[in-house]
This record gives C-alpha cells, structure tokens and sequence, in this order.
C-alpha cells in the first residue's frame, strides 16, 4: 500500500515547501486569495478561476487540509508555518489526512455527510457491483445505516444530490480508487478501518455495560439513537435498573452515558433516581436529576460535597488536559478536588499539577448589533476560555438586556443554544468554549437573541492577547461602544426606547459574570 505518494500526500508535502517559514492567512486559517496563484504553482497544478476564497479550490483546500492534519503545517492566528511533520507510521498519517478531508468536504451541521458517503462507497466496492450500479447500491446503504444521518450526505462536496462522483474524486486522491472505480489496497484497509471504527448494530440483549461504553464515544444525538434500539422491546424500569447497576461501577464516562440516558427519559424516572442516591458513585447525579424536578425542596438539592463529586467525574470524563484544567477551575479549582472524596480525585490532581496552567489569553471582541442606525457596538475584553453560554450573559450585561428571550450561536456552519430549550439543529452552548468556537484574530460569529425580533449581532475577534497575570485572563470588561441599546419588547406607552450607553453601569454587571 503506497500511503506516500498517492495525489494528495504528494500536494500536502509539496504545499508544505511552499509555506516554510510563513505565509500569511484569513480569518478562517486558509490562505489568502492573493496568494492562490503561487501556491497553485508550487503543486504543479492550474489555478482555480475566480476562487472567492481558498477553501473553495478544492485542488488547493484539500491539500492544505490534509498538511494540517498531518502535522505538516500549523496554522496560527494570522500565519502558517511549516514543520517536519510526522515520524511515525505513514499509513496512520494518511488515515488522519483521508478522515481531515472528508469532515472539510462535510457541510451538514455535524460534518458528517462526506464521510458516511465514503464509508458506504467503499463497502459497496468491496462487493465488487457494476460502476452504473453505485449510486443505488450507496443509497441503498445509506438508508439502512443506523448511525449515519442519511440527509446529511446530500450536503457532501455541495453537490446537491447523492454526490458518488465526488465520493470516487476524493478517494481517487488519496490512493484509494483507481481510475476504473475499482478499489486499491489502500481502499481496502481504509473500508476494513471504517468498519473496525462502526459500533456493531445495538440489540436489546447487549450487556449495559458495554452499551454504556459504546455511548460514551458517540455523540448525544447518536447515543439516544443507539439507546433507544437498546430498550425496545424491553420493560423501562428493569432496563433503566440495569443501567444504573452497570453504570455505578463504569468509568466515569460511561457513568455519564447512563446517567444522560436515564435523565433523557424524564421525570418517570423519579423512582430510579431515589434507588439510585444508595449508590455512593450515583448519589451525587441522583441529586442533581431529582432536584430539576423538586427545585422547592431543599431534601434533593445537591450539597456542596455533591457538587465537588460532579466537578471531578466530569473533568475525569474529558480527555483533553486543556480543557479538564478549565473544567475545573469553572468548578473553583484544585481546592474543588481535594475537597469531593471521589476516588478519582488523587489521580486527576496529579495529572493537573503535572500538565500545569495552559496559556492564558484574553479576547478582544467587537460585537455589532445589526441593521441599526445610529449604529449600536460594543467592544468587551473577555477570557478566551469562557464558555458561549457565558459570552451570551455578557451580551446581554453589554445591552442592558434581560434575557427574556432565546438565542442562538452561529460559527463556521455549527448553531449553539441553551441546552434547556432544545432548539432544533442547535448544540449545547455550554460544551463550547470561545477559544474553540474562534480559534484566531479575524474570526466571525453571528449572535442572535429574541427569535422573533431576530436582533442580530455580529462578533468579530478583533484582537488575541497572551496574559501572564491569571487576574488579567479572567475578568470581563466593555472597553469601548458607541450608540444606545434598544430596550427589549418596548412599547410606545412604554416612554423611552433606548438605553443609553453607559460603559461604568456596563461593567458593573459584568464584574459579577466570573466573580469578580
């Protein structure tokens, strides 16, 4: 298998010369338009006409994709630079590079399409049908794949339709495909890797344990999807007991998983989570499920002890070390830990201590409400580490709003929301932290609050600087703005209509957001 030399490895190494020490980038980490020709040229292939932007040439995109993925270029706030790349096991290498590709070339909400589109292409090659009979076949596939949303491919490669021909087009590239659509060896092993890479159809007489194993790696709407298969055809409180058995003795990931399963089944529930505050590794979760449904009654609200418990067994669940440490200082920090007695404590304390405090860097936003004249802005400095369901309640401290209404995140295709409200195609705003959702200087975000009304703002990352004062990285502070805010659901009987802006009343409320 020529995992070396196949098209695009051979273009990512190629576009990686090119880059060396620096070059320039967008907002959006790609290359300038400016800049095509040049990098086109150093692949030895044509420049795309009239690309709007890089990411729309694909000859161009999917190398530079590929070269990120790989190692061999970084891409940092403003410039690309290349580096050595990998050293280890090339066909690892162009795995990462394939999967990197088809997630780019995936424009459904959940960067799905591009890959379940391959994923079907290459098991039907491997039966070997006739070339005309492909797309049927795929289709065919697709449809009785459990995981996979079936819409989401026809959003593959902006196609439109079931797009096959850009399917064989990318796996052509990576080696995968010979001109004749039949399969390499490299097809081969990547159809073997996508299948090892399958959870295997969920029946109902699958042990919870390994259900609840197989839940933790898949995502929210995939493991309700893979539970539900799991509890048909069974009776719910002996399914939900075995859950609950299986889960107190599961790693804390998989604990997660059964404890989101059973609390996605609501208040009937309420009977296995009274059982379930005997169990010491269930009893804080119990609490916290018990205490959405009797907020009034003090005997479910999670003590303080709870709460240290839970801070642990999520940080614990996360396997990034910047994002566990962040975690936990959302919580109160290291105190936090030594003071929840959970088991996993001592472990998770010395992983903290010995990965150490990330870098620290403060965001400097310009955020535009839309469609207002005089025009309305205001300019916040804020932690990059916070989360988007933080950012929303410093808005609203920005406007002098209420919070009233619902909102909705918008960034690079992906739609964030408060998690209570289950707003359709939207994920949960407190999973993403800004850092993530605008990774560099240049980068955009649409904010909408009051779903009717539909004000409008846009986020702009104006400026990303590096603190080495802890104080400094958290603290949320409006440094500047001009014109004065409307006031929300105003009525003419109402008096004035605006608020006007007032930068010392703005940062009184935002003192209070993290405390300070």
């Amino acid at each position: 298998m020529d995992a070396v030399n196949c098209t695009i490895m051979v273009r990512a190494r190629l576009l990686a010369g090119w880059v060396g020490a620096g070059r320039l980038v967008t907002a959006k980490g790609v290359l300038r338009p400016v800049d095509i020709p040049a990098a086109a040229a150093a692949m030895g292939v044509e420049t795309p006409p009239k690309a709007r932007t890089a990411a729309d040439a694909e000859v161009l995109h999917r190398p530079w994709v590929a070269a990120q993925a790989m190692g061999l270029i970084v891409v940092g706030a403003a410039r690309a630079t290349a580096t050595a790349g990998p050293a280890g096991d090339q066909l690892e290498a162009w795995w990462t590079a394939l999967l990197a590709v088809l997630r780019s070339e995936s424009h459904d909400r959940r960067g799905e399409g591009a890959v379940a589109l391959c994923r079907a292409l290459l098991a039907v090659l491997e039966d070997g049908p006739p070339v005309d009979e492909l797309e049927d076949r795929v289709d065919e596939r697709l449809q009785a794949a459990d995981l996979w949303q079936f819409g989401a491919v026809f959003e593959a490669f902006r196609r439109g339709v079931m797009p096959v021909e850009g399917g064989l087009g990318v796996l052509a590239e990576f080696g995968a495909v010979d001109a004749a659509a039949g399969l390499t060896a490299l097809g081969r092993w990547a159809g073997r890797r996508f299948a090892a890479a399958t959870p295997p159809p969920v029946t109902p007489d699958l042990p919870a344990s390994e259900l609840l194993t197989m839940l933790a790696s898949l995502s929210e709407e995939d493991a309700l999807r893979q539970a539900r298969c799991w509890l048909a055809g069974r009776d719910i409180d002996e399914a939900v007991a075995e859950v609950l058995s299986a889960a107190e003795t599961a790693t804390p990931a998989a604990r997660l998983a059964g404890v989101d399963l059973v609390g996605a089944m609501g208040e009937a529930m309420r009977p296995a989570w009274q059982a379930a505050l005997e169990r010491p590794m269930l009893a804080a979760h119990a609490h916290a499920a018990l205490a959405t449904w009797d907020a009034a009654e003090d005997q479910w609200e999670p003590s303080e002890a709870d709460r240290c418990w839970l801070a642990v067994e999520y940080a614990l669940a996360v396997e990034d070390s910047e994002e566990r440490y962040y975690l936990v200082q959302d919580f109160g920090g290291l105190a936090v830990v030594d003071a929840s007695g959970h088991p996993g404590a001592p472990g998770l304390r010395d992983a903290l201590v010995a990965a150490g405090r990330p870098p620290q860097y403060v965001y400097q936003l310009k955020i535009v409400l839309s469609g207002v004249k005089p025009p309305v802005w205001r300019r916040l400095r804020v932690p990059a580490s916070i989360r988007l369901d933080v950012l929303h309640h410093a808005i609203q401290a920005a406007f002098d709003w209420d919070d009233d209404h619902l909102h909705t995140f918008e960034a690079d295709r992906r739609r964030y929301s408060d998690p209570d409200f289950a707003l359709d195609d939207c994920e949960d705003e407190t999973d993403v932290r800004l850092a993530k959702a605008m990774p560099r200087e240049g980068a955009t975000m649409t904010y909408v609050y009051d779903l009717g009304d539909c004000w409008e703002h846009r986020i702009l990352v104006e400026k990303i600087d590096e603190s080495e004062e802890p104080d400094a990285a958290a603290a949320i502070t409006c440094t500047d703005g001009r014109g004065d805010a409307p006031i929300e659901d105003w009525h003419p009987e109402d008096g004035e209509g605006t608020t006007p802006f007032d930068i010392d009343a703005i940062n009184r409320r935002l003192a209070a957001l993290l405390g300070g």
